[in-house]
């Protein structure tokens, strides 16, 4: 199955990546797509787990567990903790 996702559109963002020269882009995608599923997916949850390692370095250490909790939620989250 190939994706019908277009290689330099980002769904929400409103805005598309134009320093890559066209060819290339689709030249990676295309890459991109043939990996299984399972890969892509593995790579997704990389990504999520660097983003998330990347997000709790930034938090104060001094701060009291809760209070870090709250923070690395609201940061990664992008919205207030809901407690």
């Amino acid at each position: 199955m190939v994706s019908k996702i277009e290689p330099d559109r980002y769904a929400d963002t409103g805005f598309s990546v134009n320093d890559t020269a066209p060819e290339i882009n689709s030249m990676i995608f295309q890459r991109m797509m043939q990996r299984s599923s399972g890969e892509r997916l593995m790579m997704g949850m990389d990504m999520q787990a660097t983003a998330r390692a990347l997000v709790w370095a930034s938090i104060p250490e001094n701060l009291p567990a809760d209070a870090r909790r709250r923070a690395f939620f609201e940061r990664f989250y992008g919205e207030p903790s809901p407690w």
